[in-house]
Protein backbone atom coordinates (compact mmCIF):
# COMPACT_ATOMS: atom_id res chain seq x y z
CA UNK A 1 0.00 0.00 0.00
CA UNK A 2 2.74 2.20 0.72
CA UNK A 3 4.34 1.78 -2.35
CA UNK A 4 1.45 2.23 -4.47
CA UNK A 5 0.93 5.54 -2.77
CA UNK A 6 4.21 6.59 -3.12
CA UNK A 7 4.20 5.72 -6.67
CA UNK A 8 1.05 7.77 -6.92
CA UNK A 9 2.53 10.86 -5.27
CA UNK A 10 5.52 10.78 -7.60
CA UNK A 11 3.57 10.51 -10.71
CA UNK A 12 1.60 12.98 -9.96
CA UNK A 13 4.55 15.07 -8.63
CA UNK A 14 6.56 14.62 -12.04
CA UNK A 15 2.66 15.20 -14.01
CA UNK A 16 2.17 18.96 -12.21
CA UNK A 17 5.93 19.72 -12.89
CA UNK A 18 5.54 18.59 -16.96
CA UNK A 19 2.36 21.14 -16.85
CA UNK A 20 4.02 23.19 -15.52
CA UNK A 21 7.02 23.77 -17.71
CA UNK A 22 5.01 22.91 -20.93
CA UNK A 23 2.31 25.48 -20.86
CA UNK A 24 4.08 28.63 -21.34
CA UNK A 25 5.82 27.08 -24.73
CA UNK A 26 2.60 25.63 -25.61
CA UNK A 27 0.48 28.90 -24.74
CA UNK A 28 3.27 30.77 -26.71
CA UNK A 29 2.38 28.54 -29.93
CA UNK A 30 -1.41 29.08 -29.34
CA UNK A 31 -0.68 32.91 -29.54
CA UNK A 32 1.70 32.31 -32.58
CA UNK A 33 -1.35 30.70 -34.13
CA UNK A 34 -3.95 33.44 -33.50
CA UNK A 35 -4.51 36.30 -35.49
CA UNK A 36 -3.94 39.43 -33.67
CA UNK A 37 -7.59 40.70 -34.27
CA UNK A 38 -8.90 37.49 -32.43
CA UNK A 39 -6.30 37.59 -29.69
CA UNK A 40 -7.39 41.17 -29.24
CA UNK A 41 -10.79 40.31 -28.16
CA UNK A 42 -11.48 40.70 -24.22
CA UNK A 43 -12.73 36.83 -24.16
CA UNK A 44 -9.61 34.77 -24.99
CA UNK A 45 -9.84 31.27 -25.66
CA UNK A 46 -7.24 28.67 -25.14
CA UNK A 47 -8.02 27.63 -28.68
CA UNK A 48 -8.24 29.76 -31.35
CA UNK A 49 -11.36 29.75 -33.44
CA UNK A 50 -9.23 30.09 -36.95
CA UNK A 51 -5.58 28.77 -36.08
CA UNK A 52 -3.51 30.50 -38.82
CA UNK A 53 0.54 30.46 -40.07
CA UNK A 54 -0.06 33.74 -41.12
CA UNK A 55 2.25 35.17 -38.46
CA UNK A 56 5.08 33.12 -39.19
CA UNK A 57 4.91 33.60 -43.16
CA UNK A 58 4.59 37.55 -42.29
CA UNK A 59 7.68 36.74 -40.44
CA UNK A 60 9.81 34.95 -43.22
CA UNK A 61 9.25 37.89 -44.93
CA UNK A 62 5.81 37.19 -47.34
CA UNK A 63 2.39 38.98 -46.88
CA UNK A 64 -0.44 36.82 -45.25
CA UNK A 65 -3.97 36.89 -45.17
CA UNK A 66 -5.77 38.30 -41.88
CA UNK A 67 -8.50 37.06 -40.02
CA UNK A 68 -10.87 39.08 -42.20
CA UNK A 69 -9.07 37.91 -45.59
CA UNK A 70 -7.40 41.33 -46.23
CA UNK A 71 -3.47 41.19 -46.87
CA UNK A 72 -0.94 41.78 -43.82
CA UNK A 73 2.39 42.70 -44.66
CA UNK A 74 5.73 40.97 -43.55
CA UNK A 75 6.43 41.68 -40.27
CA UNK A 76 9.23 44.87 -40.08
CA UNK A 77 11.49 43.00 -37.47
CA UNK A 78 11.22 39.40 -39.23
CA UNK A 79 14.33 40.03 -40.99
CA UNK A 80 16.41 40.81 -37.72
CA UNK A 81 14.72 37.75 -36.14
CA UNK A 82 16.18 35.46 -38.71
CA UNK A 83 19.45 37.15 -39.01
CA UNK A 84 19.39 36.87 -35.02
CA UNK A 85 18.96 33.41 -35.40
CA UNK A 86 21.20 32.40 -37.43
CA UNK A 87 24.05 34.69 -35.74
CA UNK A 88 23.47 32.74 -32.52
CA UNK A 89 23.71 29.52 -34.25
CA UNK A 90 26.85 30.45 -35.63
CA UNK A 91 28.16 31.55 -32.51
CA UNK A 92 26.63 28.70 -30.37
CA UNK A 93 28.62 26.03 -32.90
CA UNK A 94 31.54 27.85 -32.32
CA UNK A 95 31.39 27.51 -28.94
CA UNK A 96 30.47 24.55 -28.65
CA UNK A 97 33.36 23.06 -30.77
CA UNK A 98 35.95 24.96 -29.32
CA UNK A 99 34.89 24.41 -25.90
CA UNK A 100 35.15 21.07 -25.81
CA UNK A 101 38.57 20.96 -27.75
CA UNK A 102 39.81 23.01 -24.77
CA UNK A 103 37.78 21.38 -22.02
CA UNK A 104 37.72 17.67 -22.53
CA UNK A 105 41.51 17.12 -22.53
CA UNK A 106 41.62 19.69 -19.57
CA UNK A 107 39.08 17.41 -17.43
CA UNK A 108 40.47 14.32 -18.28
CA UNK A 109 43.85 15.58 -17.37
CA UNK A 110 42.39 16.33 -13.87
CA UNK A 111 40.21 12.94 -13.33
CA UNK A 112 43.12 10.71 -14.82
CA UNK A 113 46.83 12.24 -13.99
CA UNK A 114 47.92 12.48 -10.01
CA UNK A 115 48.99 16.26 -9.15
CA UNK A 116 48.49 18.40 -6.38
CA UNK A 117 46.01 20.88 -5.61
CA UNK A 118 43.77 19.17 -7.96
CA UNK A 119 41.20 19.55 -5.73
CA UNK A 120 42.19 23.75 -5.40
CA UNK A 121 42.52 23.85 -9.04
CA UNK A 122 38.79 22.31 -9.41
CA UNK A 123 37.41 24.65 -7.09
CA UNK A 124 38.95 27.75 -8.29
CA UNK A 125 37.56 26.77 -11.81
CA UNK A 126 34.49 26.42 -10.99
CA UNK A 127 34.21 29.47 -8.43
CA UNK A 128 34.75 31.88 -11.83
CA UNK A 129 31.25 30.52 -12.45
CA UNK A 130 30.64 32.74 -9.33
CA UNK A 131 31.18 35.67 -11.18
CA UNK A 132 28.27 37.54 -12.41
CA UNK A 133 28.98 38.15 -15.50
CA UNK A 134 27.84 41.34 -16.17
CA UNK A 135 30.86 42.02 -13.95
CA UNK A 136 33.54 41.51 -16.46
CA UNK A 137 31.69 43.40 -19.06
CA UNK A 138 33.55 46.77 -18.80
CA UNK A 139 37.37 44.77 -18.96
CA UNK A 140 35.89 43.04 -22.23
CA UNK A 141 34.10 46.13 -23.42
CA UNK A 142 37.56 48.38 -23.27
CA UNK A 143 39.70 45.04 -24.80
CA UNK A 144 37.24 44.87 -27.86
CA UNK A 145 37.73 48.39 -28.59
CA UNK A 146 41.13 48.38 -28.71
CA UNK A 147 41.27 45.17 -30.82
CA UNK A 148 37.60 46.08 -33.47
CA UNK A 149 36.08 42.95 -31.45
CA UNK A 150 32.79 45.17 -30.60
CA UNK A 151 29.86 44.05 -32.61
CA UNK A 152 31.49 40.53 -34.04
CA UNK A 153 30.72 37.07 -34.10
CA UNK A 154 34.10 36.35 -32.92
CA UNK A 155 34.27 38.65 -29.97
CA UNK A 156 30.71 36.67 -28.40
CA UNK A 157 32.50 33.29 -29.31
CA UNK A 158 35.43 34.44 -27.12
CA UNK A 159 33.56 35.94 -24.07
CA UNK A 160 30.93 32.75 -24.00
CA UNK A 161 33.85 30.66 -24.04
CA UNK A 162 34.78 32.08 -20.52
CA UNK A 163 31.45 31.24 -19.06
CA UNK A 164 31.68 27.68 -20.59
CA UNK A 165 34.95 26.68 -20.52
CA UNK A 166 34.73 26.06 -16.82
CA UNK A 167 31.62 24.47 -16.67
CA UNK A 168 32.26 21.95 -19.59
CA UNK A 169 35.86 21.36 -17.48
CA UNK A 170 33.82 20.59 -14.24
CA UNK A 171 30.94 18.48 -16.07
CA UNK A 172 33.69 16.16 -17.83
CA UNK A 173 35.75 15.97 -14.88
CA UNK A 174 33.07 14.23 -13.12
CA UNK A 175 32.07 11.86 -16.33
CA UNK A 176 35.72 10.69 -16.79
CA UNK A 177 35.72 9.56 -13.19
CA UNK A 178 32.85 7.26 -14.13
CA UNK A 179 35.19 5.69 -16.61
CA UNK A 180 37.46 2.43 -15.34
CA UNK A 181 40.84 3.58 -15.52
CA UNK A 182 41.84 -0.27 -15.95
CA UNK A 183 40.84 0.43 -20.23
CA UNK A 184 43.56 3.37 -20.33
CA UNK A 185 45.89 1.25 -18.47
CA UNK A 186 45.67 -1.79 -20.64
CA UNK A 187 46.04 0.08 -23.83
CA UNK A 188 49.24 1.06 -22.16
CA UNK A 189 50.58 -1.89 -21.50
CA UNK A 190 49.76 -2.92 -25.29
CA UNK A 191 52.24 -0.14 -25.94
CA UNK A 192 49.81 2.85 -26.34
CA UNK A 193 51.33 6.60 -24.93
CA UNK A 194 48.89 8.13 -23.23
CA UNK A 195 47.29 10.26 -25.85
CA UNK A 196 47.02 7.54 -27.75
CA UNK A 197 44.78 5.76 -25.16
CA UNK A 198 43.40 9.18 -24.32
CA UNK A 199 41.62 9.52 -28.35
CA UNK A 200 41.66 6.16 -29.01
CA UNK A 201 39.94 4.42 -25.83
CA UNK A 202 38.77 7.43 -23.74
CA UNK A 203 36.89 9.61 -26.30
CA UNK A 204 34.88 7.07 -27.37
CA UNK A 205 34.10 5.36 -23.97
CA UNK A 206 32.78 8.89 -23.26
CA UNK A 207 30.98 9.45 -26.42
CA UNK A 208 27.82 10.09 -24.28
CA UNK A 209 29.89 12.55 -21.83
CA UNK A 210 30.88 14.45 -24.79
CA UNK A 211 27.11 14.68 -26.37
CA UNK A 212 26.37 15.76 -23.12
CA UNK A 213 28.83 18.83 -22.80
CA UNK A 214 27.91 19.72 -26.52
CA UNK A 215 24.34 20.18 -25.35
CA UNK A 216 25.21 22.21 -22.40
CA UNK A 217 28.07 24.13 -24.59
CA UNK A 218 25.38 25.12 -27.46
CA UNK A 219 22.32 25.62 -24.68
CA UNK A 220 24.55 28.16 -22.61
CA UNK A 221 25.93 30.01 -25.62
CA UNK A 222 21.81 30.07 -27.02
CA UNK A 223 20.63 31.78 -23.55
CA UNK A 224 23.33 34.48 -22.40
CA UNK A 225 22.14 37.30 -22.82
CA UNK A 226 23.78 40.45 -21.17
CA UNK A 227 27.00 39.96 -23.29
CA UNK A 228 24.78 39.53 -26.87
CA UNK A 229 22.88 42.62 -25.65
CA UNK A 230 25.87 44.73 -24.82
CA UNK A 231 28.06 43.61 -27.51
CA UNK A 232 26.10 43.03 -30.67
CA UNK A 233 22.34 45.50 -30.34
CA UNK A 234 22.15 47.03 -33.62
CA UNK A 235 25.14 45.05 -35.30
CA UNK A 236 24.96 42.50 -38.24
CA UNK A 237 26.15 40.62 -35.17
CA UNK A 238 23.62 40.95 -32.84
CA UNK A 239 22.05 37.48 -31.70
CA UNK A 240 18.58 35.99 -31.17
CA UNK A 241 17.78 37.27 -27.82
CA UNK A 242 18.51 41.09 -28.50
CA UNK A 243 16.55 40.81 -31.60
CA UNK A 244 13.87 39.86 -29.72
CA UNK A 245 14.07 42.09 -27.40
CA UNK A 246 14.11 44.87 -29.37
CA UNK A 247 10.90 43.85 -31.18
CA UNK A 248 9.07 42.74 -27.63
CA UNK A 249 9.76 46.49 -26.43
CA UNK A 250 9.04 48.43 -29.89
CA UNK A 251 6.59 46.09 -31.67
CA UNK A 252 4.27 44.97 -28.63
CA UNK A 253 2.22 42.73 -30.71
CA UNK A 254 1.98 39.87 -29.11
CA UNK A 255 1.27 37.19 -31.92
CA UNK A 256 4.21 38.26 -33.61
CA UNK A 257 6.56 38.20 -31.15
CA UNK A 258 5.28 35.00 -30.36
CA UNK A 259 6.00 34.10 -34.11
CA UNK A 260 9.31 34.86 -33.88
CA UNK A 261 10.08 33.34 -30.37
CA UNK A 262 8.89 29.82 -31.51
CA UNK A 263 10.92 30.40 -34.51
CA UNK A 264 14.06 30.55 -31.90
CA UNK A 265 13.07 27.94 -29.56
CA UNK A 266 13.40 25.39 -33.20
CA UNK A 267 17.50 25.25 -32.59
CA UNK A 268 17.95 24.21 -29.56
CA UNK A 269 15.15 22.26 -29.22
CA UNK A 270 16.07 20.26 -32.38
CA UNK A 271 19.57 19.70 -30.82
CA UNK A 272 18.35 18.79 -27.44
CA UNK A 273 15.67 16.11 -29.33
CA UNK A 274 19.47 14.95 -32.02
CA UNK A 275 21.40 13.98 -28.68
CA UNK A 276 18.74 13.02 -26.30
CA UNK A 277 18.89 9.65 -26.58
CA UNK A 278 23.02 10.19 -25.29
CA UNK A 279 21.87 12.33 -22.81
CA UNK A 280 19.90 9.91 -21.16
CA UNK A 281 23.25 7.92 -21.11
CA UNK A 282 25.02 10.42 -18.27
CA UNK A 283 25.74 9.41 -15.12
CA UNK A 284 27.70 11.61 -13.33
CA UNK A 285 29.53 11.45 -10.01
CA UNK A 286 30.29 13.93 -7.22
CA UNK A 287 33.50 15.18 -6.17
Amino acid sequence: MKSRTRSVVIHTAAAALLVWTLFPIVWVVIVSVTHHAEFAQSHISLMPSHPTLSNYFRMLGSPAPGLHGDKLPPIGNGPLIMEGILNSVIVAVWVMVIGLIASVPAAYALARVAMRFRNGSLLTIIATRSIPPIATALPFFALYSTMNLTGTRAGLVIVHLTIVVPLLVWVGYSFFLTLPPSLEQMARVDGCSRWQAFRRIALPAARPGLMAMAVIAFLTSWDEFAFALIFTTGTPAQTFGPALSGMFFLVSIPNEVAAGLVLGLLPPMALAVVFSRYIRRVNFVSV
